[in-house]
């Protein structure tokens, strides 16, 4: 389904207290992606993605986690971020 139609769906087939877990990093097919997703930072990814959520309904306040790896010198940077939401009982 389009992405805002997705956590609809899964909101439909958990049980509740179920969890959707959503990760979301920098890697990315530009000519895969929409373009206002291009243009979006990190901050603006989780709060579209924290929107589809909200659209969806039933979902408890989503969290939103950062777990980008640390590597040693910082000679590279990989920013990963993930989004928790609960199904409501």
């Amino acid at each position: 389904p389009p992405p805002p139609q997705m956590p609809i769906q899964v909101h439909r087939v958990l049980r509740p207290g179920g969890k959707i877990i959503i990760s979301q990093s920098n890697r990315c097919f530009p000519s895969k992606a929409i373009s206002m997703w291009l243009q979006m930072n990190d901050r603006q990814h989780l709060e579209l993605i924290n929107a589809y959520l909200q659209y969806a309904g039933g979902f408890k306040p989503r969290e939103a986690f950062d777990i980008t790896a640390e590597v040693p010198g910082n000679s590279y940077n990989d920013p990963m971020f993930i989004v928790e939401a609960i199904k409501e009982a």
